[in-house]
């Protein structure tokens, strides 16, 4: 697989669905489609260029999950709190399945008067839909039935989600008719600025249409018309989080970047990350086959996006032997990328493995090296694919 690189947008070839895990080797003839990122010219903001069709992205297994970054939210929370007319009687409303920890913590102290859009009875999709689904049909016209079901909240939560959105500009129309007017939107989504600084292909996934950093989604809300009375980075060993309290207003310059000294840098910097990503889809499988000649198998740790990104953007199926997650209903399957069979940990232990890749969230690398300690003792290697973490494999080994 090779890249097409030109300055401001990277070509990835054909590229697998990252949640299609399969049992036999007929489903490999499951599609693949066109990947590539560029950068808008206008505001500085990474995307993807092709889309994958909307249907594609539906999981077809109900034990699929996602995890978002949670350490914060209590912090989070007691902000949210002492917003004004923020009290016990105010309507606070979310999204998606992944505001319900959040809006637990809100029951918790005593702000009970919640909604949360339920996919079944709002959207009228199944158990399988993810938000992908639920933005095909979270029109303008649901969002005002959903205002009228529930009320329109005074503080509305939407973690996660607008990375996702095919049509960025339809979706934040339709969010807002949900609040109050000066009503508060809090928005939470993934900082690209690590990925950026290292080149790392990881960042890239099929679901996540848009890729921010602080500066280019500042400027985003105040081209869609918010007033931002705050927006912080917090910091996570690999993406941090951007969270951002908003309301609604009048922008006669809507789409307008504002700071085009602040575009032209992150144009640049997108650049960066193109130059250094092609260097690396070079050095990193030439480092990979020298571990393989010198240690033999090599595993990845992990069987999610991360690590169908790495082996498949990079084109080193042939170099990686197995795939190994605990997840009963993972092993035994094979992974997207390339048909690499998914074990138990318990291969750790045997076909004499010595080097094993990390591609779980670096916040689980720890965890896992300590449930390991065995293999560690027996001259076992655990090494991260993330550039710039803790453990890399390029400057470990």
């Amino acid at each position: 697989m090779t890249f097409l690189s030109m300055g401001t947008s990277l070509n990835f070839g054909f590229q697998p669905v990252s949640n299609r895990f399969y049992l036999v080797d007929s489903d490999r003839l499951s599609p693949k489609f066109p990947l590539s990122v560029g950068v808008d010219s206008k505001t500085g903001l990474i995307k993807l260029e092709k889309l994958f069709p909307v249907e594609e992205l539906k999981p077809r297994h109900d034990w699929l999950t996602c995890f978002e970054p949670e350490d914060h939210l209590d912090e989070l929370v007691e902000n949210l709190i002492k917003l004004p007319n923020i009290n016990n009687d105010a309507v606070i409303g979310a999204y998606s399945f992944k505001d319900d920890s959040t809006i637990e913590r809100l029951n918790d102290k005593g702000y009970n008067n919640t909604w949360r859009i339920d996919p079944k009875s709002d959207l009228s999709v199944d158990k399988f839909a993810n938000v992908e689904t639920y933005q095909q049909v979270f029109t303008k016209k649901k969002a005002k039935i959903i205002k009228e079901r529930y009320g329109a909240a005074d503080l509305l939560l939407v973690r996660h989600v607008i990375e996702h959105a095919y049509d960025i500009s339809e979706f934040v129309e339709a969010i807002s008719l949900l609040v109050k007017p000066n009503g508060y939107i809090v928005w939470e989504l993934p900082s690209c600025e690590k990925y950026l600084v290292n080149g790392d292909c990881t960042m890239v996934w099929e679901e996540h249409i848009h890729y921010f950093t602080k500066f280019t989604f500042r400027e985003f809300l105040r081209g869609e018309g918010f007033f931002i009375d705050s927006l912080n980075v917090i910091p996570y060993p690999l993406e941090d989080c951007i969270v951002a309290i908003t309301r609604k207003e009048y922008n006669e310059n809507k789409g307008i970047a504002s700071d085009r000294k602040g575009v032209d840098i992150e144009i640049e910097r997108a650049k960066t990350y193109i130059e250094l990503l092609s260097g690396n889809k070079i050095s990193i499988p030439f480092k990979l086959e020298e571990i393989h000649n010198k240690y033999g198998n090599i595993a990845i740790f992990g069987a999610g996006h991360f690590s169908v990104a790495f082996i498949s953007i990079l084109g080193i199926e042939h170099l990686i032997d197995f795939v190994i997650d605990d997840n009963l209903n993972k092993k035994g399957r094979k992974l997207p990328a390339g048909g690499i069979p998914i074990v138990g940990s318990d291969a750790l232990y045997k076909n004499n493995l010595k080097v094993c890749l990390l591609g779980l969230n670096p916040q689980s690398h720890n965890k896992v090296i300590s449930n390991h300690k065995i293999f560690v003792e027996n001259g076992g290697i655990f090494v991260s694919i993330f550039p710039g973490t803790d453990r890399y494999f390029e400057d470990v080994l």
